[in-house]
């Protein structure tokens, strides 16, 4: 397996995925984050710290990074810090629909407007880690809870996401059974909700789901980030996942 690509635009969980299924030492942690502006801009971002056999694969990685399927540049970066290496990568965006996510869906919904003229606005981030699963490994194999808790051990995934005006409620999320609870910080425009948590207990998590409601005065709409071609070695098909197998026999 090549690991000089290992970057996201191969798609971040199939990526951690490919990485179990070969039971590889020295493993990582990945941390995203997505900022959204009054005006509904923002930023996506992912940070992956590693070490060993996937940390030589990015530091042989130099080409830009792309969020999508139009192959648009993100701003990449490669630095060294405590015997890690760390690869950010980030893009900006005019609007949700700019994104292009393989196994995540981001959006907003406006619920309605304040007196005080503010809009109350829901984010909501849904990762759909079983599929990234499926599209790997379809019996799950190589994704045992003892040997993926053994691989992962001490490693950690976190999101966060970046609201202006004020945070009214924020949803439970659970993982692997564990309630994971946020932690939420105030700067002079807006809030930052971060979740947490270990690694194992998000890969071995179907779905993963992050809702948040605020409230902030800005321009905002429905919108939802646009589903991306998945980059694996499979062929593609307009059928459903059932007729997959049946597909590619021919």
């Amino acid at each position: 397996m090549d690991f000089a690509g290992f970057s996201a635009n191969r798609g971040l969980f199939a990526a951690v995925l490919a990485v179990g299924a070969v039971g590889l030492s020295g493993c990582f942690d990945l941390e995203q984050k997505v900022a959204v502006r009054r005006d509904g801009s923002g930023t996506y971002s992912v940070q992956v710290a590693a070490e060993g056999l996937i940390a030589r694969g990015i530091d042989k990685d130099h080409g830009h990074v792309s969020f999508n399927d139009e192959d648009d540049a993100a701003v990449r970066r490669v630095t060294h810090r405590d015997g890690k290496t760390i690869e950010i990568s980030e893009r900006g965006f005019h609007d949700l629909s700019d994104l292009r996510l393989g196994d995540e869906t981001v959006s907003l919904h406006v619920k309605g407007a304040n007196a005080d003229g503010t809009t109350e606005v829901n984010f909501h981030r849904v990762f759909r880690i079983d599929h990234a699963r499926h599209d790997h490994d379809e019996d799950d194999s190589g994704f045992k809870r003892d040997v993926v808790e053994t691989m992962f051990d001490g490693h950690t995934y976190q999101f966060a996401v970046w609201l202006p005006g004020t945070i009214e409620h924020i949803a439970q999320v659970r993982a692997a059974g564990h309630v994971v609870h946020p932690t939420v910080w105030t700067d002079r425009t807006g809030h930052t909700v971060l979740w947490k948590m270990d690694m194992a207990d998000a890969l071995l998590t179907d779905r993963l789901e992050f809702d948040v409601d605020f409230a902030a005065k800005g321009e905002f709409h429905d919108v939802q980030s646009q589903p991306g071609r998945h980059r694996h070695h499979r062929h593609h098909h307009h059928d459903d996942d059932d007729d997959d197998d049946d597909d590619s026999e021919t």
